[in-house]
């Protein structure tokens, strides 16, 4: 049996996850233009909630896809990481209308993008332990619980909880904002006393 071509293991995957994100993200930037506002909400609520679940979650549908197509490890990472990065690059340009490109580029390391990173990365490890999990219920000879797909998924979902739990994400916001201070500047100039 011949390995499938790059756009059967790498690209279609990718681009199941993409299309679901790019035209959920249309229909929700579109829905305010209707004049029936219950209809608004209901499009509005459902394609936010898809647009969520593909750029959070899509890596569980990403990662095994390109597993089972033969995509080497390196390559189901990098597939699994390109829609959250292209969701995040588009919020980057979208603040480009405000800030300078250094800054747009120091948007990427916000708090919801590293735990993005993390809770895909924790997504990876375990669709990693599941697509192991399926091969061996076919009757492969192969080791379910990998120790570095483990540890991955331990540490990860780890740092997802506790730097949420750090004072509920506030305390990493607040790092964000000190580090942008140091390299930019106080930004506005607008100073408010307490």
């Amino acid at each position: 049996m011949t390995r499938p071509g790059f756009r059967e293991r790498f690209v279609m995957p990718v681009l199941v996850v993409f299309l679901v994100m790019a035209s959920s993200w249309l229909v929700y930037n579109l829905s305010w233009r209707l004049d029936n506002v219950a209809l608004h909400r209901v499009l509005a609520s459902f394609s936010g909630t898809l647009l969520f679940l593909s750029v959070e979650f899509g890596g569980l549908l990403v990662y095994p896809m390109a597993y089972f197509r033969g995509a080497t490890w390196k390559e189901r990472i990098l597939a699994s990481l390109i829609n959250p990065f292209l969701w995040a690059t588009k919020e980057c340009i979208r603040l480009s209308i405000s800030f300078s490109l250094l800054e747009c580029f120091y948007y990427y390391l916000n708090p919801l993008n590293a735990w993005l990173l993390l809770s895909v990365t924790a997504e990876m490890a375990l669709a990693e332990l599941m697509c192991r999990g399926r091969r061996r219920r076919r009757g492969e000879d192969v080791r379910v619980l990998h120790p570095t797909a483990v540890a991955v998924l331990l540490v990860s979902l780890s740092l997802v909880v506790s730097l949420y739990a750090w004072g509920e994400g506030e305390n990493v916001y607040v790092i964000f904002l000190e580090g942008y201070r140091v390299f930019f500047g106080p930004g506005t100039g607008v100073q408010v006393s307490m």
